[in-house]
């Protein structure tokens, strides 16, 4: 391809040169580069439209999303995956949509509406008359809970829309127990919606399950014992959702063979220094013997939390099993709490599980109560090691 220079393309476009590199500095040229002092562009360009003109409102109307009975909980993360993706997002409940339909933008790129229950015949109307707003390169998702009553209105109008319109239709169900006494990951749920509403162009009349990688409790509060993989997914998520507000209280023994470089622990030793660099009050006590200090002063893990805004603590294991044993029989092989109101436990190594996660408020006030008292005997985890 062969490129002119600014002064060729002013002479070609009537403007000057110095609004050419101005146009360029802005990203308004399509393919224009750099090359040291000289702006190059390609010699086939079309002079871009004046934002001023008719022509250049019309070729640059605003991609939006509408997004209709939004759970307020998910919204954030919602809207910043979908601006993420260069659109504008709008919120609205069916209610108030359906009454200033007519009064609505006349374009739109998407539609994502959360079903109340199992979608009616008012609720297919309505999408049915959103899709005029829509064109051939639009995407409706619908996010649906999971039950023989759902009303397959994906593969209803799937048909309908494709040959009238071109658009698609898919269907997100969620897999989700309605107590809600589980946890559930909202960013794995809200990356599905992203993904079927933007990147399944070729796909319609589909519907599939998410259960939000879902860990259920017992009536004691507890998770099962969780494998690896699933433990660490909940606790990233529980770790996710922190902010200036939380208090995150964590004890660690020290084993050998923790604080690796294997990628599980390097994610979780990332998400504890973005909890610290986002306010929240992080307080980590390493309880190990005092003739372990020489091995662990070179550990990575250790210093990277001591040059970050974790408060980070040492407690003596010789020392607490000889004054207060009965709080390393409570620590176990660590844990991490929240707040009050959650505790992820670690299982001992030679367990086929990693950990469990409980809101068990016995258990939790109890791991509480011993981590405050092991303050008592720390010390300043830098002083330690120096």
């Amino acid at each position: 391809m062969a490129y002119l220079t600014a002064k060729q393309f002013s002479e070609i476009w009537g403007i000057t040169e110095r609004r050419i590199i101005k146009l360029c500095k802005e990203n308004r040229i399509h393919g224009a580069i750099k090359n040291g002092m000289v702006w190059e562009i390609p010699e086939d360009t079309l002079k871009p439209s004046d934002r001023r003109s008719n022509i250049y409102k019309y070729i640059h109307i605003p991609k939006k999303i509408m997004i209709v009975n939004s759970n307020k909980n998910w919204k954030v993360y919602l809207e910043e995956c979908i601006e993420k993706e260069g659109y504008i997002v709008e919120y609205g409940k069916i209610e108030e949509i359906q009454d200033k339909l007519e009064s609505l933008s006349q374009y739109y790129e998407g539609l994502i509406y959360f079903a109340k229950d199992h979608i009616d015949k008012s609720e297919e109307n309505f999408i049915i008359h959103f899709a005029e707003k829509l064109h051939s390169e639009s995407s409706i998702v619908i996010v649906d809970d999971t039950n023989q009553k759902r009303y397959p209105i994906e593969r209803k109008l799937s048909d309908d829309f494709r040959n009238k319109i071109g658009l698609r239709i898919n269907t997100l169900l969620l897999d989700i127990p309605r107590d809600r006494k589980c946890i559930i990951n909202e960013h794995e749920i809200i990356e599905d919606i992203v993904e079927l509403l933007l990147r399944l162009k070729n796909t319609t009349g589909m519907a599939i399950i998410s259960d939000g990688g879902k860990i259920e409790f017992n009536k004691e509060g507890r998770t099962e014992n969780l494998e690896i993989g699933k433990f660490y997914r909940a606790l990233n998520h529980c770790f996710r959702r922190l902010n200036k507000e939380s208090y995150l209280w964590c004890a660690s023994t020290m084993l050998e063979d923790e604080w690796t470089e294997e990628p599980q622990e390097m994610k979780f030793r990332q998400m504890n220094l973005e909890v610290a660099n986002r306010g929240g009050n992080v307080e980590r006590i390493f309880i190990f013997s005092k003739d372990k200090i020489k091995q662990f002063k070179q550990n990575k893990t250790l210093k990277i939390y001591m040059q970050s805004n974790i408060k980070t603590l040492f407690v003596d294991y010789d020392e607490i099993k000889e004054k207060e044993p009965k709080l390393l029989e409570i620590v176990g092989a660590g844990w991490d709490g929240i707040n009050k109101e959650i505790l992820i436990a670690d299982l001992p190594e030679d367990m086929k599980e990693r950990g469990y996660i409980s809101k068990n408020q016995k258990e939790i006030m109890e791991a509480y109560t011993c981590f405050q008292k092991l303050k008592t005997y720390s010390k300043n985890l830098k002083e330690v090691l120096k």
